[in-house]
C-alpha cells in the first residue's frame, strides 16, 4: 500500500494532451565525421504529449509524449519525453528528448542517443512548468539554445538558430 501512496505522490495531475511540429535549423559546434563545425542541418520534431507528468527533484517536470525527432538526411529518433523547469533560481528549462536514434554511425560507431533539443530562458521565463503551447513562449526561451546528439563517448552537437512551432 505504502508503495502506491509514494507513486501518487510522485505523479502530477495530469496535464492537457498536446501536438506539436517543430522546425528547427541547427548550425553544428561540434562536428563529427563529415558533419563539420558551421554546417547548418535542417530538422523537425513532431509529438503528442499524453497528459501525464512526473514531478522529478528541483521542480522539474517530466512530460510524456511520443513522436519523432528528425535531423539532417534521416537520423532520427523516437520522442518520449519533454522536461521543463520553472521558477527557479537557475534558468528555465524546456527541453525535447528522444532516444533509439538511427541513421548516423562514423569510423564504426554509432550515434543512437539521446537526442536532445534544450531552450533555456532566463529564471521566471515559464511561469509553470507546462509546456509552450504558443510560439511566443517559445521563443521566450532565448537564453541559449542546444541541440546534441550522443554516442558512447562522442558527441555531435550545435546551437539551434531558427526555430518555429505549431501546437494545438
Amino acid at each position: 500500500m505504502r508503495i502506491f501512496a509514494l507513486i501518487a505522490l510522485c505523479l502530477a495531475t495530469p496535464a492537457s494532451a498536446q501536438t506539436c511540429t517543430l522546425e528547427f535549423t541547427i548550425e553544428v559546434t561540434q562536428g563529427v565525421g563529415l558533419i563539420r563545425p558551421g554546417t547548418e542541418l535542417p530538422g523537425s520534431a513532431e509529438f503528442v504529449t499524453s497528459g501525464q507528468t512526473f514531478r522529478q527533484e528541483g521542480g522539474t517536470m517530466a512530460h510524456y509524449a511520443t513522436g519523432q525527432m528528425t535531423i539532417g538526411d534521416g537520423i532520427t529518433g523516437e520522442i518520449w519525453t519533454l522536461i521543463t523547469t520553472s521558477r527557479g533560481s537557475a534558468a528555465d528549462l524546456v527541453g525535447v528528448y528522444a532516444h533509439d536514434v538511427e541513421g548516423f554511425s562514423f569510423a564504426g560507431q554509432d550515434f543512437d542517443g539521446p537526442m536532445a533539443l534544450t531552450l533555456f530562458g532566463p529564471p521566471g521565463t515559464r511561469p509553470t512548468a507546462t509546456p509552450p503551447v504558443m510560439q511566443v513562449e517559445w521563443d521566450e526561451m532565448n537564453l541559449r539554445r542546444a541541440f546534441m546528439l550522443h554516442a558512447d563517448g562522442d558527441m555531435l552537437a550545435g546551437d539551434v538558430i531558427d526555430l518555429t512551432v505549431e501546437c494545438i
